[in-house]
């Protein structure tokens, strides 16, 4: 049974204050941590004081990038050393704003998961729906090109600690209303991507999540897709209410 876990992404919003208070006004109004996992992927300079603003409540401080190299002379670079030793946990890697705005490349995310994974801290893969027609046993599958090549010598043992998050290209950052049913069935494919190239049991396991346009009014139908194990949100996350509303989407439908 996969966890579902719902993640925010504030980009380049909120300073050290506006993310602790943000922290305080949630923490203690979360669902079972046990049920469902919640996170915030903030700004570098804020992550140790939330971290420390979220104590034992069960709230996951994430980092929204990551060098890949663990320390020397890279001016304004982040270290998954100093990320591992803050108490970060997880980091976002390949995000589409980093690879349109920074020119980040497979290479270079692929060497930024390689070392996340042996530094311990969980990397949230971001990939879009870029895919080629694949047979494999006589049948036509989609493979995620962007995908299989960011996880490049990612070992069977190392792929079961990887959360996939799926961004369409045409749902990030441009207001789009998000599809229910192309976001089942893109994180479906992505299943069946790392099933071909691992195995079905790792691929059952393994958390993918949807990004683009989620918000309150559809955050439910999104989750209830079989294989939408979580969301990750970007502008509608950065308020309290709606983000309270999102995270607590089981208990507000039972309600209604």
């Amino acid at each position: 049974m996969r966890k579902p876990f719902i993640a925010a992404n504030w980009k380049m919003h909120k300073n050290v204050q506006e993310s602790v208070a943000f922290v305080n006004a949630i923490k203690n109004k979360l669902p079972d941590p046990q049920k469902l996992e919640v996170g915030i992927a903030a700004q570098a300079f804020a992550l140790p004081s939330m971290i420390q603003a979220a104590d034992d409540s069960g709230l996951k401080i994430i980092a929204q990038n990551a060098s890949a190299e663990y320390s020397g002379p890279y001016t304004g670079e982040i270290s998954l050393r100093g990320l591992a030793d803050a108490g970060v946990s997880y980091v976002m890697l390949g995000h589409i704003e980093r690879r349109r705005l920074f020119n980040e490349d497979n290479d270079t995310v692929n060497r930024k998961v390689l070392a996340a994974l042996e530094m311990g801290v969980t990397p949230i893969i971001c990939t879009d729906e870029t895919m080629v027609q694949k047979e494999v046993n006589g049948e036509i599958h989609y493979v995620f090109q962007q995908l299989m090549s960011v996880l490049r010598g990612v070992s069977l043992d190392q792929i079961k600690n990887v959360v996939v998050s799926y961004e369409p290209s045409w749902a990030v950052g441009f207001g789009q209303h998000a599809n229910p049913t192309l976001a089942e069935e893109g994180c479906r494919q992505i299943r069946r991507t790392i099933a071909d190239n691992y195995t079905y049991e790792i691929a059952d396991k393994i958390r993918i999540l949807y990004g683009g346009s989620v918000n309150p009014d559809n955050i439910g139908k999104i989750m209830n897709k079989p294989d939408v194990d979580g969301v990750l949100i970007g502008r509608a996350s950065l308020d309290v209410d709606n983000f309270l509303r999102m995270v607590n989407y089981l208990k507000n439908e039972q309600e209604n």
